[in-house]
C-alpha cells in the first residue's frame, strides 16, 4: 500500500519559531523548483515561487519572485482592513518584520500552506494560501481559500525576475530587457531568454506596470554578496466576494513558462503523491520490523529523497540525474555517485539509476566522468579525480542490490574498465598509477578531491599527490569490478585484483601512522621525488574503514575509527579538521572567501556520518551507537530542517544556541547517507 507524504507543520505563533531562517524546499523533477521561508520572506537571491530549469535540469531562471498578496475585509464598509500577508525587506526601510504580520502556521508535506487568522468586527476570517508546483513542468498554482463572514477582496500583485538564479535584477535593466502585454485571463512577461505566463480564470487582471526597488536579501548579505534588487510587477490580479453573509472565497494564480493549460491540481498532486508513496513502500518493506517512529522517519528521508532525483535533457529520453544541492548546485558527478545508493538504491528506484549512471557512462572522457555539468549549458567540467572511483563503487552497489549483471555488463562495464585503465595510464589533471600501485593526481594549482574550495587563485586545501580516501577508493574499485565481470572477463578480473594487492601493501606501508592516530592524510610530493606524509587529522581517513573492501587490518580499522571519533565527531556529522590544528576555523561565517577558507577546514559536513556509521558497523559496533550517530541528524530532519537535511553546519557550538546549520539548505548527500544507513540498519540480517 502507497504511504502517504509526511508533513512538517511550523506554528509560526510559537516563540520558539525561526520563521525567517528556516527554509523550505518544493521541486518539479527537472530542476526546478520553489524556496523561501514559513515567513514568506525571501532572504536569498534564489528563492522564489517559481525557479524554472529551462534545459532541464539547468539553465534555472527566477520566473515568479514573489506576490504581493493583500486581503481587505469589508471593502468600502464599516471596519474595513487591509492586512498584507507577505512581507518583504527593503534596504533601508525602517521597519522590517522578521514575521508574518498576522498569526500563522505553516505546514509543508508535498505542497506549502499557511493559515492565517485576522480579527474583524464580524468575526474571524482564515485565510488558508497553499503553493503547489507541477510535477515534470515549470509551472506553479497559488491558491487561496478565504473563509469569512463578511464582504471580502483579494488583491495578488505578482513579482517577477526571470533573469538567471545566480544574478540580481537592477531597474535599467528591467527597462531594457522586459515586456509585458496583456493576455486573456491574464499577462505574459518575457525578455530575451525567457518568459512567465501569469493568469487566472476567476480574477479579474487590471495592468499597472511597476518596479518595486531594493528588496533585500539577508542571506546574502550575511554572505558579503551583493544582496538587493528590483522586481517587475506587471499588475495586478483582484478577487472579490460581495455578500455580506458568512462564505467564502477562491483564488487561484498560475504561473508557468510554456503557458499551456494548468491541469488540475488535484489530478497532479495525486500522482506525486502515488509516485512518493510507493518509493516510501519500497523503502519500509526493506525494514519489516522498524518501530512507528523509525518508519515515520524513513518516510521523511525518502520524500526528501524525491527532490534531488530529476530529468537529465529532454524528456523522451528517460535520461535522470542528480541535483547536488538546492538551491544553486546542479548534477554533480561525485555527489550523484555518493548519494546514488542511498536516493535510489534504497526506494527502489532502479531503472532510474541505471539511467543516471548511464548518462555520467556515456559523458566520460579519458576515463574520468564530469565532476559537473554546466549551469547553463556549456560543456561539463571533468576536474575530478574521485568521482570516476566513486562511479565504480556506485555501478558496483547497482549490480549488487538489484541483481542486473545484464544492464551492468552492457551499459556500465566499459565505462568501469575505461576508468581503471585510464587511471593505470595516466589520463587528464595528472591523475596516473605510480610504481607502487597507488593514485596520484594534480598539482600545487588543482583541486581534484571532494575537500575543494579555491576562491580568488587561493587553494585553501591544497591535496595534490596520494590522497588517503583516492588510494582507499582505488582498491576498493579494483576489487569491487573484478567481482563483477569476473564471470565475464576472468583475465582482467585478476589482473585488477593484482593490482589492488599492489596497492593495499603500499597503503599500509605509506598511510598508516606510526603513533596510532589513524592515517595520514595524503602523501606530498617533495622537490627530490620523494612523498612527505601529511599528518592533518581529517574525516578522509574514514574511507579506508567504510568501503566495503578495505586495505587495512582489523586494529588499523579500530585505530581509525578511534581518532575520528574523538577528534572530528560531532552531533551533526564530521569536522573536516582536527580542532588541535593551527588551521582549525569553527565557525563557517564572514564573506565568501572567509567561508570558503573554512569550508574544509573545521567546517561539520551530515554526509560524513554515513561513512563513520559504516565503520561503526565493520569494527562490530552495536546497532545502538549507530542510531546514536544518526539520531540529531533525523532530528533536525523534521524541524527546522522542514524535510530536509543541509549541506553544512558550524564545527563549533554557537555560544548559548545550537551548532548553526548554513551552505545549501538541502543536500543530496546528507540525505541519501542516512537514509541508506537507516534502512541498512533495520534491514532483515
Amino acid at each position: 500500500m502507497e504511504q502517504n507524504i509526511p508533513s512538517c507543520p511550523h506554528d509560526l505563533t510559537d516563540p520558539g519559531a525561526r520563521p525567517l531562517w528556516s527554509e523550505w524546499l518544493l521541486t518539479n523533477g527537472i530542476g526546478g523548483y520553489a524556496m523561501g521561508t514559513p515567513a514568506g520572506v525571501n532572504t536569498r537571491r534564489y528563492h522564489g515561487l517559481l525557479v524554472a530549469a529551462m534545459n532541464p535540469p539547468v539553465d534555472r531562471v527566477v520566473a515568479l519572485s514573489a506576490v504581493a498578496d493583500t486581503v481587505t475585509v469589508n471593502p468600502g464598509g464599516p471596519g474595513e482592513r487591509a492586512v498584507t500577508l507577505t512581507p518583504f525587506h527593503f534596504a533601508g526601510a525602517p521597519d522590517r518584520p522578521i514575521n508574518t504580520p498576522v498569526p500563522c502556521r505553516f505546514d509543508k508535506s508535498a505542497e506549502c500552506t499557511w493559515v492565517f487568522s485576522i480579527a474583524t468586527p464580524s468575526g474571524l476570517c482564515t485565510v488558508t494560501r497553499n503553493l503547489h508546483l507541477y510535477d515534470r513542468r515549470n509551472a506553479a498554482a497559488l491558491t487561496y481559500r478565504i473563509e469569512t463572514p463578511g464582504p471580502v477582496r483579494l488583491t495578488l500583485r505578482p513579482l517577477t525576475a526571470l533573469r538567471d538564479f545566480h544574478e540580481l535584477l537592477r531597474g535599467d535593466e528591467i527597462a531594457a530587457r522586459y515586456q509585458a502585454r496583456p493576455v486573456e485571463g491574464g499577462v505574459m512577461c518575457v525578455t530575451r531568454h525567457a518568459g512567465v505566463h501569469l493568469a487566472s480564470r476567476t480574477g479579474r487582471y487590471r495592468h499597472d506596470p511597476d518596479i518595486w526597488h531594493d528588496a533585500e536579501y539577508v542571506w546574502d548579505a550575511r554572505r558579503g554578496q551583493e544582496s538587493t534588487e528590483d522586481l517587475f510587477s506587471p499588475g495586478e490580479f483582484v478577487f472579490e466576494r460581495t455578500e455580506d453573509s458568512p462564505g467564502e472565497l477562491s483564488a487561484v494564480l498560475h504561473a508557468s513558462i510554456d503557458a499551456m493549460p494548468p491541469g488540475p491540481i488535484e489530478w497532479d498532486r495525486a500522482e506525486r503523491v502515488e509516485r512518493v508513496g510507493r518509493h516510501i513502500s519500497h523503502a519500509l518493506s526493506r525494514a519489516p520490523d522498524a518501530d512507528p517512529r523509525t518508519r515515520d522517519r524513513l518516510a521523511r528521508l525518502v520524500s526528501a529523497a524525491d527532490d534531488f532525483v530529476v530529468q537529465r535533457g529532454p524528456k523522451e529520453k528517460g535520461h535522470r540525474s542528480v541535483i547536488a544541492g538546492y538551491p544553486w548546485f546542479t548534477d554533480w558527478g561525485r555527489d550523484t555517485m555518493i548519494s546514488l545508493p542511498g536516493l535510489m538504491l534504497a526506494t527502489g528506484r532502479f531503472d532510474e539509476a541505471l539511467s543516471t549512471l548511464s548518462v555520467f557512462a556515456e559523458h566520460r572522457r579519458r576515463g574520468l566522468i564530469p565532476n559537473r555539468f554546466d549551469d547553463r549549458d556549456g560543456p561539463a567540467h571533468y576536474n575530478t579525480v574521485d568521482a570516476p572511483l566513486w562511479f565504480l563503487h556506485a555501478a558496483a552497489e547497482y549490480r549488487r542490490i538489484t541483481g542486473d549483471h545484464a544492464g551492468y555488463m552492457n551499459k556500465l562495464a566499459p565505462a568501469c574498465t575505461d576508468i581503471i585503465d585510464a587511471y593505470r595510464v595516466g589520463t587528464d589533471y595528472n591523475i596516473r598509477m605510480d610504481t607502487d600501485a597507488l593514485i596520484t593526481a594534480g598539482d600545487e594549482d588543482t583541486q581534484l578531491t571532494w575537500m575543494d574550495a579555491r576562491r580568488d587563485g587561493v587553494t585553501f586545501t591544497p591535496r595534490h599527490g596520494k590522497a588517503v580516501e583516492i588510494n582507499a577508493l582505488w582498491h576498493h574499485g579494483l576489487l569491487a569490478t573484478a567481482d563483477a565481470v569476473e564471470d565475464d572477463f576472468h583475465r582482467r578480473a585478476g589482473e585488477m585484483r593484482e593490482i589492488a594487492g599492489q596497492a593495499a601493501d603500499s597503503f599500509r606501508g605509506a598511510f598508516v601512522r606510526p603513533d596510532g592516530l589513524g592515517l595520514f592524510d595524503r602523501l606530498e610530493p617533495g622537490a627530490d621525488g620523494s612523498w612527505n606524509p601529511i599528518p592533518e587529522i581529517r574525516p578522509n581517513q574514514i574511507f579506508a574503514v567504510s568501503l566495503p573492501r578495505s586495505p587495512l587490518d582489523a586494529a588499523q580499522k579500530r585505530a581509525v575509527v578511534a581518532v575520528v571519533r574523538d577528534r572530528l565527531l560531532t552531533p551533526m556529522g564530521l569536522r573536516t579538521l582536527d580542532p588541535a590544528d593551527p588551521g582549525y576555523i569553527g565557525r563557517y561565517e564572514g564573506d565568501m572567501f572567509q567561508r570558503d577558507r573554512a569550508y574544509h577546514n573545521g567546517t561539520v559536513w551530515p554526509w560524513l556520518i554515513g561513512p563513520y556509521a559504516d565503520a561503526l558497523l565493520e569494527i562490530g559496533a552495536p546497532r545502538a551507537d549507530l542510531l546514536a550517530a544518526l539520531e540529531p541528524l533525523l532530528g533536525y530532519l523534521s524541524c527546522p530542517g522542514l524535510g530536509q537535511l543541509p549541506e553544512i553546519f558550524d564545527g563549533d557550538d554557537a555560544p548559548g544556541a545550537p551548532r548553526r546549520a548554513d551552505g545549501c539548505p538541502a543536500q543530496a548527500w546528507s540525505v541519501a547517507v542516512v537514509l541508506r544507513v537507516l534502512a541498512s540498519i533495520h534491514a532483515p540480517a
